[in-house]
C-alpha cells in the first residue's frame, strides 16, 4: 500500500503544476483596466505607453499593439465602406458597413476578453502585424 501512496503523490503534484499553468498570472493585474479600455476604445491604446513603468511590461506592449493594429483597421475600414456608399454602390457600401461594424465587435470582444483574462492572444486575421516593438 505504501508503494501506491507515494506513487499516486507524484501525480497529484503533477496535476497541481498543470493547473497552475493553465491560470492566468496576477503580475499582470494592475494593467488590466489599460489593456479592456484600449480595445473598447481603440484610440486609447497610447495611454500605457505613457508611463515608463508600464511601458517596459510586454503584456502592455503585446495589447497596445494590438489595439494600434485594431484601430488602423477599423479606419481604413470605414474609409472604404464610406467611399463605396457614396459612389455608385450605396446598397453594397451599406451591407459592408454592417458588415465591418460586425466584425469589429467581435474583435473588440475578443481582444478585451483575453485582455481581462490576463492572456495575450492575437487578433485573428489581423493580429501577427508588429507595429509596438
Amino acid at each position: 500500500m505504501e508503494q501506491n501512496s507515494s506513487t499516486e503523490q507524484p501525480d497529484s503534484v503533477e496535476t497541481e503544476e498543470s493547473n497552475a499553468n493553465d491560470q492566468p498570472s496576477e503580475d499582470n493585474s494592475e494593467y488590466r483596466t489599460f489593456a479592456v479600455l484600449g480595445y473598447v476604445l481603440p484610440f486609447l491604446f497610447f495611454l500605457p505607453l505613457l508611463n515608463d513603468k508600464t511601458k517596459a511590461v510586454p503584456y502592455v506592449r503585446f495589447h497596445a499593439n494590438q489595439q494600434l493594429i485594431l484601430l488602423i483597421v477599423v479606419i481604413a475600414l470605414n474609409f472604404l465602406s464610406n467611399f463605396l456608399y457614396m459612389t455608385f454602390m450605396s446598397a453594397i457600401g451599406m451591407m459592408l458597413s454592417q458588415v465591418i461594424s460586425l466584425a469589429i465587435f467581435a474583435f473588440v470582444i475578443y481582444g478585451a476578453w483575453y485582455a481581462y483574462n490576463n492572456e495575450s492572444r492575437e487578433l485573428p486575421f489581423i493580429g501577427h502585424f508588429r507595429i509596438l516593438k
